[in-house]
């Protein structure tokens, strides 16, 4: 793995925590609670010896946006290998486009919750209400990931990330595709973040994610359809 930069350093622009402030807050008090409303207690020593490897490799394109003016930026994620020293760190290896720039960048990616959901989703009339799942719920983590310096229009990526998963029967934890095909709601690997160039301090508001864009006004029309 080359290095970019690896003195993980969570820089908190105003920027930056604001938009952590109103995705917590959305996690913590959700529009549905139902299915959605989290448990208090952090479980991360209880679930931090599972693998997030698979889960956290990308299972579709990701839509995302950066700055004001919603520019499109295509976010390829190629490896995710987790710390054989400690628990949580995942090393992240990919590439961005924005237009016709491709920037490669690498990264990490810590998790500092695991928090399970106080009622149990079993799908459209309870279809999976025999799955036997043990525990349903998300993980919440910082990124930091820095584009190669010796490429064009670069800088760092940086912000919190969260993960939906489930438990299944035998004690494995699985990116969670629940809801995949029957909910508009339906979303996984949401990156809520910045990105600030080199040498420069202003940040631009950078949000990506599976099925769905944090934070992404005019751009989603509902019925899980992105313009």
């Amino acid at each position: 793995m080359k290095t970019y930069l690896f003195i993980f350093l969570f820089i908190s622009s105003n920027l930056l925590a604001q938009q952590t402030k109103e995705w917590v807050n959305l996690l913590e008090n959700p529009e549905f609670p139902m299915s959605e409303e989290l448990k208090p207690e952090n479980k991360l020593s209880e679930y931090s010896h599972f693998s997030l490897e698979q889960a956290l490799a990308p299972k579709s394109d990701i839509l995302g946006y950066i700055g004001s003016d919603y520019r499109r930026i295509k976010v390829d994620i190629k490896s995710v290998s987790k710390s054989d020293k400690i628990a949580n760190p995942y090393f992240i290896e990919g590439n961005t486009t924005v237009s016709n720039n491709t920037c490669d960048f690498e990264g990490t990616i810590i998790i500092e919750q695991f928090r399970e959901f106080m009622h149990m989703d079993y799908g459209v009339d309870s279809m999976y209400a025999d799955a036997g799942y043990k525990a349903q719920g998300i993980a919440i983590g910082k990124y930091l990931f820095a584009e190669n310096p010796k490429q064009k229009h670069v800088g760092t990526f940086q912000g919190i990330i969260t993960l939906w998963w489930y438990v299944d029967k035998d004690g494995s934890l699985h990116y969670s595709d629940l809801g995949k095909h029957y909910s508009d709601r339906f979303k996984n690997n949401q990156y809520v973040g910045t990105w600030t160039e080199y040498g420069k301090t202003e940040s631009k508001t950078c949000n990506w994610g599976e099925y769905r864009i944090p934070f992404s006004g005019d751009l989603d029309w509902g019925a899980a359809h992105f313009l």
